[in-house]
């Protein structure tokens, strides 16, 4: 760029020939960074010395004086010489306004005039030749010693590009650390003597300019501060895993023994068929209902109860009616905590814990309503307190066996159907949680694995299973859990709920494990299902299984609530409970659906089960 005159009070100003006494002699040191930088001279500030003001303004002047007659001269001939005839204007001796097209020719042909100019006055000469003169300040007494110094834009910093180890290097030449800055002084002072002559070297010594900057010797410092990988785990992830050929059974050799002493007959367990029911056209039922308050078995009159559970509730509700203070009594809570009763019907059974009740007195008759839930609700709360863990890794199964001890309270995991609930390893720092009681722990664990909790009716015991024991897609080919003949079902009622028919889903965990993309076999998985992103999906197996049973939920279906008499134990089709495969024998067509709700409602001797069925088109 060009020399910038600086405004403020300086020793120094380039803007003219400078001009001093003769007695006018100073040693000048310039110390620290300047407050310009020069280029790279010589040839570059060649061209700064032609833009001085000075010599410019005194031709300028000259020009101004010179041309200033021949200028009016050169109007009058330029109208005489190219015009055809006199234009008059209207009060404007500039004809800037609308002219004729042959004036419009006249207008771009003033350079003419100009070179009539250049006879008649020398003054638009050759100007940059004078100017040149100029130059002596610069001429080439100023040695090039340091033209060809641009080492320091050479070195390149050292970087470690492929550090495989975790040893240290150092810097030993402290090339690193350079930095790189404009103009930089020489050692010595530079004396300049400035008289009324033009700038002349000294004799006594050599003035040139170093661009660039001498570094400091330092230290040995260390430089390997990136690293383009760390040591992970050596755990290998399996991503997207399609296994094309569907999921493989256990065979058994029903030919092969063994003389070793071995394993003769492989522990396969095969779900077995479910009992077919009579089909009758009328079937005579005779309901046992029998209630007795636990531990002493006490019997307790209800005119009327219900008994209840989804697919998603960890225990079985009750509500059940009496009659007079002397019932309320024998349930009230006392010093050792809630009362228990136990039902029966039909020869299923149930215990309850009795939470609270409500009263409605009137005259003459007094009625309570009580409520109750099975005993996994000791697991959650007021019952059950809260903590908060962070654990090592360990598997699933096992997170719910500490959960679960010291309460009594087992799970199980029923294996009877094309799927069971999945185990997996979940590594350190990914279990952990705060304030939960051990029932929503578990909860989660279960939903994590797209599983359900099916509480035992009559037993501290969790029964942990798929949400879909198979398939939707497969259910024609799918052992059943119950069998419904037409002729034993009262009403049947349903409701159309399609759902978007998914066919893949991504399914990863966050701070840990790996990514499943699960597509439904058959497809080519061009409809994706919102992709679900948990801590503990920390393993391929538990990711599948989870995306399996999203992508159940979804096609066209409805929900059909049938209703049933509640067999005995010894009748099909007996009890149905949430997570059964039901297989409905309809007169139009034999259908099957998946059990999510069960109601068992008994008023005296009348007793009825209202299932809600999912069932696929």
């Amino acid at each position: 760029m060009s020399y910038q005159v600086s405004l403020d009070d300086v020793d120094f100003r380039f803007d003219r020939p400078y001009t001093v006494s003769s007695a006018a002699i100073a040693d000048y040191m310039f110390d620290g960074l300047p407050f310009f930088h020069y280029s790279k001279p010589p040839g570059l500030l060649r061209v700064l010395v032609s833009q001085w003001s000075s010599p410019s303004e005194k031709l300028e002047s000259d020009i101004r004086a010179a041309s200033n007659d021949a200028a009016e001269k050169n109007l009058t001939k330029k109208q005489r010489s190219y015009q055809a005839e006199m234009i008059v204007s209207s009060g404007n001796s500039f004809l800037w306004g609308k002219v004729d097209e042959k004036q419009t020719a006249v207008h771009f042909q003033h350079g003419i005039a100009i070179k009539k100019e250049e006879s008649a006055n020398d003054a638009w000469g050759e100007i940059a030749t004078k100017d040149s003169g100029q130059t002596l300040k610069w001429d080439k007494s100023i040695r090039e010693k340091h033209e060809s110094f641009d080492a320091p834009w050479g070195d390149g910093r050292p970087k470690d590009t492929e550090v495989a180890e975790g040893m240290q290097s150092v810097d030993l030449y402290g090339a690193a650390s350079k930095k790189y800055s404009g103009y930089v002084h020489p050692v010595q002072p530079i004396n300049f003597i400035f008289d009324d002559a033009l700038y002349t070297p000294a004799e006594n010594g050599s003035v040139f300019f170093q661009i660039g900057d001498i570094p400091p010797a330092l230290p040995a410092i260390p430089i390997d501060t990136k690293r383009i990988f760390g040591f992970g785990s050596n755990r290998t992830n399996d991503n997207s895993v399609v296994i094309p050929w569907g999921f493989g059974q256990k065979a058994k050799d029903e030919e092969i023994t063994g003389s070793y002493g071995g394993e003769t007959d492989p522990d396969v367990v095969e779900k077995p068929e479910p009992e077919q029911p009579d089909i009758r056209e009328s079937y005579l039922l005779m309901n046992t209902i029998t209630t007795v308050v636990l531990p002493d078995r006490i019997p307790l009159e209800l005119p009327s109860l219900e008994i209840s559970l989804d697919i998603d509730s960890f225990s079985w509700s009750f509500t059940g009616q009496l009659i007079g203070a002397t019932n309320i009594a024998m349930v009230e809570p006392d010093e050792n905590g809630p009362k228990q009763i136990e039902v029966d019907i039909n020869g299923w059974k149930w215990i309850f814990i009795i939470e609270r009740y409500s009263t409605d007195r009137r005259f003459g008759n007094e009625r309570y309503t009580i409520y109750g839930s099975s005993r996994t609700q000791l697991l959650a709360a007021p019952y059950a307190p809260m903590r908060s863990k962070s654990s090592s890794d360990l598997n699933a199964k096992q997170a719910i066996i500490e959960e679960l001890a010291n309460t009594g309270f087992t799970a199980s995991y029923p294996d009877l159907n094309d799927y069971s609930a999945p185990d997996w390893i979940m590594p350190g720092g990914s279990f952990s949680y705060q304030n939960q009681t051990a029932m929503q722990v578990v909860a989660k664990i279960v939903t994590t694995a797209g599983s359900v909790m099916i509480p035992s009716r009559d037993a501290d015991q969790l029964n942990i299973q798929p949400r879909y024991p198979a398939s939707p897609w497969a259910w024609s080919v799918t052992t059943m859990d119950k069998i419904v003949p037409a002729s034993m079902v009262i009403s049947l009622s349903a409701s159309w709920r399609p759902e978007q028919a998914y066919n893949a889903v991504y399914v990863s965990g966050t701070n840990a494990g790996v990514a499943v993309n699960v597509k439904r076999q058959g497809t080519n998985g061009d409809n994706p299902a919102p992709d679900i992103l948990e801590d503990w999906l920390t393993e391929t197996q538990v990711n599948t299984e989870r995306g399996r049973n999203e992508l159940a939920k979804g096609g066209n279906q409805s929900i059909t609530v049938i209703e049933l008499p509640l067999t005995d134990i010894n009748t099909a089709p007996g009890l149905i409970e949430p997570g059964m495969l039901v297989e409905v024998l309809n007169i139009t067509g034999d259908w099957i659906g998946l059990c999510l709700a069960t109601n068992i409602t008994a008023e005296r001797s009348r007793v009825l089960q209202s299932v809600q069925l999912e069932r696929h088109y």
